[in-house]
């Protein structure tokens, strides 16, 4: 880790001089855009979502529809990211369902698609429901080889699997394989929806992101309904003029920290970041959760490039136990550099008291601050075992997993005006439970195995996965392969949390959502905060925030 240049004033004090950028981090790519918000545009979207709205209500509710074309409509509302607006009629509708229809003798589509929505809406349904589809010899049938519907509905189920579900891990591999075969043999609707599920299963996805794919598949297909299709359209230009809107206030506001100027060697990610809020809840009434969580994005990685990327361990030892006493009086001991990073850290946590005056949520501003503490500990030891102070075990890595990868302070963030969460959301989250400590380990599986090289090249050693190996004397292939194993378990948990779990569910979708973000930013080894140039999140940027969809 390389060390900070000083000087001496003419007052004969030391005085850091400005750090250098020690890595070659790109600039971002969406500092020179303008996002503009137009009121009168939005006034007419919502008028005309308000009108559809009560017709596709009435679709919901309707008596006289069969359960399974409920359900089919219920998953076209959700793939299309307009189920929102219906939410407690679609929760009536799935329960009752489940306790009347759930064992209907349903074909495999129609078995795969309840299977999933109950899971999905909170409801036990056993795996049992597909022994019927299985020959004596406990495989998949070769008969459903070209019911091409059914494989992918049965993909799809298979992904909400618990742990020693080894049906649905049979499903996983049967489907995948014919579904490979089949999507160049179908028509051009049904080959997209199969070729974006292999690329994307629904229950990982990004939610309004999925939305907006889904939206260009579905208005291909023959029998759409263009009621849905409208509102779907509609909506998504409604939240994306908002979404901008967001954009240009957290924009001017990072404009005016003049943060990367004072500190040039940490990374400038800030829409990345706000892409990550619209993952965790796009919901309109987030709109200061969003903001919220988007500036503790930047506190992180403000901590994390100054641990991980620039300062001396001394300096960092001095500046972790002035993060524990929390006394801005104290940063007089700080060279300059950590005194900026300091001083923005202590700033947006009085922005926070001061745009958040109610006292449930300043009792969360508290708990953001204090695992904002627990992170920088976290890093710091990080540092001592990557600068040789401290030789760390493969164990280390993982129980610093659930707060050394941020997440905690970034569900804490996102708490603060969600009018649902009460100080005993507060204290959930900072227990770290199950779905918790599952989201925070996913997160620092698929982060390992993507900056894995990058991290190496930078002096960082022992990785995690270089533990695991040392450990258990395998290959780098050996370990990163058995890392994604790692984080197939812990959506194993996460899901089983997610159907089982008592707590209040609007408390556990912020932590299934922030889930979801890992797949989107670290899919295929790519790593969305670091290299956003690389892969595909620049599209899913342009995709939400830029490009309009034509009415």
């Amino acid at each position: 880790m390389p060390m900070a240049s000083s000087s001496v004033n003419v007052d004969g004090q030391q005085q850091s001089n400005p750090p250098v950028k020690t890595h070659n981090y790109s600039s971002s790519l969406w500092a020179d855009m303008s996002f503009s918000f137009d009121k009168k545009v939005q006034e007419g979207y919502a008028e005309a979502i308000e009108t559809l709205k009560e017709e596709v209500r009435r679709m919901v509710v309707a008596k006289d529809s069969k359960p399974k074309d409920k359900m089919m409509l219920i998953d076209t509302l959700e793939r299309l990211g307009v189920a929102y607006h219906f939410e407690q009629e679609i929760e009536h509708q799935i329960e009752r369902i489940f306790k009347f229809h759930a064992q209907d003798d349903n074909d495999l589509f129609t078995t795969a698609l309840y299977f999933r929505l109950f899971r999905q809406h909170g409801h036990d349904a056993p795996s049992g429901v597909f022994d019927k589809f299985m020959d004596e010899d406990k495989k998949f049938k070769n008969t459903l080889i070209s019911d091409i519907n059914g494989l992918l509905s049965l993909y799809e189920a298979s992904f909400i699997r618990y742990h020693g579900e080894i049906i649905l891990e049979e499903a996983m591999v049967f489907t995948t394989h014919y579904l490979n075969q089949a999507k160049l043999q179908v028509d051009s609707y049904l080959q997209e929806k199969v070729t974006r599920a292999l690329k994307q299963p629904i229950h990982r996805a990004v939610e309004k992101l999925e939305a907006r794919y889904y939206i260009s598949i579905y208005e291909k297909k023959e029998l759409k309904n263009d009621l849905l299709l409208r509102l779907a359209k509609l909506d998504f230009n409604f939240l994306q003029n908002l979404y901008r809107k967001e954009i240009s206030d957290l924009f001017k506001w990072w404009k005016e920290s003049n943060l990367m100027s004072k500190l040039p060697y940490m990374r400038d990610r800030v829409m990345e970041f706000y892409f990550w809020t619209v993952g965790i809840q796009f919901e309109p009434e987030y709109s200061f959760s969003r903001i919220a969580c988007a500036k503790a994005l930047v506190m992180i990685v403000v901590l994390n490039d100054t641990y991980g990327n620039y300062a001396t361990l001394d300096e960092l030892e001095i500046f972790t136990e002035i993060m524990q006493r929390w006394d801005i009086k104290e940063i007089d001991q700080l060279p300059d550099y950590m005194k900026a990073a300091y001083q923005f850290i202590f700033g947006v946590r009085e922005e926070y008291y001061r745009e958040v005056p109610k006292h449930e949520r300043s009792y969360g501003v508290s708990c953001v601050i204090e695992t904002l503490k627990q992170l920088a500990t976290s890093y710091y030891k990080k540092a001592k075992w990557y600068m040789g102070q401290e030789t760390p075990t493969f164990q280390d890595h993982i129980s610093d997993g659930p707060i050394g990868s941020a997440a905690v302070v970034v569900l804490m963030a996102f708490f603060v005006d969600m009018e649902s969460a009460s100080e005993e959301a507060f204290d959930w989250v900072t227990s770290v439970p199950k779905i918790v400590e599952a989201a925070g380990l996913l997160t620092r599986r698929r982060n390992d195995t993507s900056t894995y090289e990058r991290e190496h090249e930078q002096g960082q050693f022992p990785t995690a996965i270089d533990c695991y190996m040392i450990e258990n004397g395998v290959s780098t292939q050996e370990a990163l392969d058995k890392f994604l194993e790692f984080a197939e378990d812990d959506w194993k948990d996460i899901n089983k949390e997610w159907v089982l779990s008592c707590v209040p569910r609007h408390w556990m979708k912020p932590v299934l959502n922030y889930s979801r973000i890992q797949d989107a930013t670290y899919k295929d080894g790519e790593d969305l905060l670091t290299d956003p140039e690389k892969g595909s999140g620049q599209d899913h940027i342009v995709t939400l925030f830029v490009d309009l969809i034509v009415i």
